[in-house]
């Protein structure tokens, strides 16, 4: 109970004004492309305006992961939380996707007029293969820094092999391999 208490309390490592955190989230909602949102968000937040350090960062973004939705609009939640609250909450994602609704409108309108050339797909190919890279990128980090010893290697390379390579579906999976990444980690932490 005292651990819970201790990450709600842990405060963000630097003092942010709203207007920051919804030109941040606008900008990360407006640039970053597909599942690869929580790796634009840990470089933005994290490593390039320091508002919050990594060990904070981490459980936020388990989190995310673990909530339906979309991991960067989760994450948005609770980095804004930590930051200022429940306002912080409601502006981050509010701002991460009002950008994208107008642009999605007007790419939209404008795939209506260009989509069946082939330069188009060639371009979003290239971008698809990006965003791979950088979801790759996030995790190898996000298991460097965060998990290092085998066994969450371990449990993260399965979790690649059942979902990524396999193609099961990612509930089953998790339901399956968390209850034992939990176990580990209790039994870890109790020696």
């Amino acid at each position: 109970m005292n651990d819970a208490n201790e990450y709600d309390n842990r405060p963000a490592v630097a003092e942010v004004r709203l207007l920051a955190i919804f030109l941040a989230f606008l900008r990360l909602g407006c640039t970053s492309f597909g599942g690869g949102t929580a790796g634009w968000v840990y470089r933005e937040i994290v490593q390039r305006r320091g508002w919050i350090d990594e060990r904070s960062f981490l459980p936020d973004l388990a989190i995310g992961q673990g909530m339906p939705g979309s991991n960067g609009v989760n994450l948005a939640v609770l980095v804004g939380r930590r930051l200022k609250g429940g306002v912080g909450a409601f502006v981050a994602p509010f701002a991460m996707l009002a950008g994208p609704f107008a642009i999605i409108l007007i790419v939209g309108a404008i795939y209506g007029r260009v989509g069946d050339h082939r330069i188009v797909h060639a371009v979003l190919d290239g971008v698809a293969a990006a965003v791979v890279g950088l979801s790759f990128s996030t995790g190898i980090n996000v298991i460097a820094r965060g998990a290092p010893e085998i066994t969450s290697i371990a449990i993260a390379a399965l979790t690649v092999l059942c979902v990524g390579v396999l193609g099961w579906p990612l509930l089953p999976v998790m339901l399956g391999l968390a209850p034992i990444s939990v176990g580990i980690a209790f039994a870890r932490r109790r020696r």
